[in-house]
């Protein structure tokens, strides 16, 4: 229980701590005066700084797999996953401008991976429809890769825009073409 408290006094310090500078600014010193802990606690729970980011992003992703609904849409779904980075704007601005654009597509990649591959399967079962699965991993990956890089855009831009904009303007574009592909599908050899 004690570890779990520090842990999650590091996190939220942490975040805080983003709200006021850039990533590449923070120091482990920082970090331990802020908790009012010594630095042998902080190594005791993380490595460094960057498993510290990794553990923060990881329990967003499992928060966002748990909480995928199958009433949802793929829109407020993908609203639902970006809510983290909303509440915490400043923050996540200041850590995705700091870090390589790998990592943060790569979080990106499986923010919009998880929603994407679940809302596809929820459609297929819905909708009986019979999709190959080499189909469904097509629309997946398509779906997923022009979200990671609206996415992208949107965060690097300074996050003005609501995404609901941008993301329930998509989905009125392409309304319907996920379910048209996925029967589609069935009837390709």
């Amino acid at each position: 229980m004690a570890k779990q408290y520090t842990k999650n006094l590091i996190k939220r310090e942490f975040l805080k701590l983003l709200e006021e500078t850039n990533f590449n600014n923070i120091t482990i010193s920082m970090l331990t005066d802020r908790c009012e802990i010594s630095r042998n606690t902080f190594y005791y729970h993380y490595e460094d700084i960057y498993i510290l980011v990794k553990e923060i992003l990881n329990d967003e992703l499992e928060k966002i797999d748990k909480e995928f609904k199958d009433t949802l849409s793929w829109e407020e779904s993908i609203l639902t996953a970006m809510s983290f980075l909303l509440e915490n704007k400043k923050a996540a601005q200041n850590l995705f401008k700091s870090i390589d654009k790998t990592d943060r597509d790569a979080y990106l990649y499986k923010v919009c991976e998880s929603v994407m591959s679940k809302y596809v399967e929820n459609e297929c079962k819905i909708k009986n429809i019979k999709a190959k699965e080499s189909d469904k991993k097509l629309i997946t990956d398509f779906y997923r890769a022009a979200l990671v890089g609206l996415l992208d855009t949107w965060i690097m831009g300074g996050m003005k825009d609501t995404p609901d904009e941008v993301i329930f303007r998509i989905g009125k574009l392409f309304d319907g073409n996920i379910e048209r592909s996925l029967k589609i599908s069935e009837s390709l050899a």
